[in-house]
C-alpha cells in the first residue's frame, strides 16, 4: 500500500468513527430527552395522585367529623328524652298524689268508686258489674243472650 492510500483509509476510518460518534451522541441525547419527558409525566401523575389522596383524606375526616357530630346529637337527644320521661313520671306522680288527696277530701266519694284522675267516672266493663247474673262458665255478669232457635219469641 502506498502512503496515499493509507492516508485515505485513515481519513475514511476517522470520518466513519466521527459519524458513528455523532450518531451515538445524538441517540444518547434523544434518549435523555425521552427519559426526561417520562420523568416529568411521572412527576405530574404523582402530584395528581398525592392531591387525590389528600382530597380523599379530607373527605374521610369530614365524614368522621359528621359521624361524631351525629353521635353527639344522638346522645343529646337521648339525654333530653330521659329528662322528659323523668319529668312526665314526676308530673304523673304529682297528679296521682293530688287525685288521692282530692279523693280523701271529697265527702261524697267512696273509696274505689272508679273516678279517674280528672274526676270523671271511668267506664265500667259490663262483664264486671256485680248486679248482672254470672254466666254458666263463671265469667262476669251482664246479659246473656240465648238462641233457642225460635225467632221473635
Amino acid at each position: 500500500m502506498d502512503s496515499g492510500q493509507l492516508v485515505w483509509t485513515i481519513v475514511i476510518i476517522v470520518v466513519v468513527l466521527a459519524v458513528l460518534g455523532l450518531v451515538f451522541f445524538l441517540g444518547q441525547r434523544r434518549k435523555k430527552e425521552k427519559d426526561h419527558e417520562r420523568a416529568e409525566t411521572l412527576r405530574e401523575s404523582a402530584a395528581d395522585d398525592e392531591l387525590n389522596a389528600r382530597e380523599s383524606e379530607a373527605k374521610a375526616a369530614r365524614a368522621a367529623a359528621d359521624a361524631k357530630q351525629a353521635q353527639v346529637d344522638a346522645d343529646r337527644l337521648q339525654a333530653e328524652a330521659r329528662n322528659q320521661t323523668a319529668d312526665a313520671q314526676s308530673a304523673r306522680a304529682s297528679a296521682h298524689e293530688q287525685a288521692t288527696r282530692a279523693q280523701s277530701l271529697d265527702p261524697d266519694a267512696e273509696p274505689g268508686d272508679g273516678r279517674d284522675l280528672d274526676g270523671s267516672v271511668a267506664p265500667r266493663d259490663p262483664a264486671d258489674d256485680p248486679r248482672q247474673p254470672r254466666r254458666a262458665d263463671g265469667t262476669g255478669g251482664g246479659r246473656v243472650d240465648r238462641d233457642d232457635g225460635a225467632a221473635g219469641h
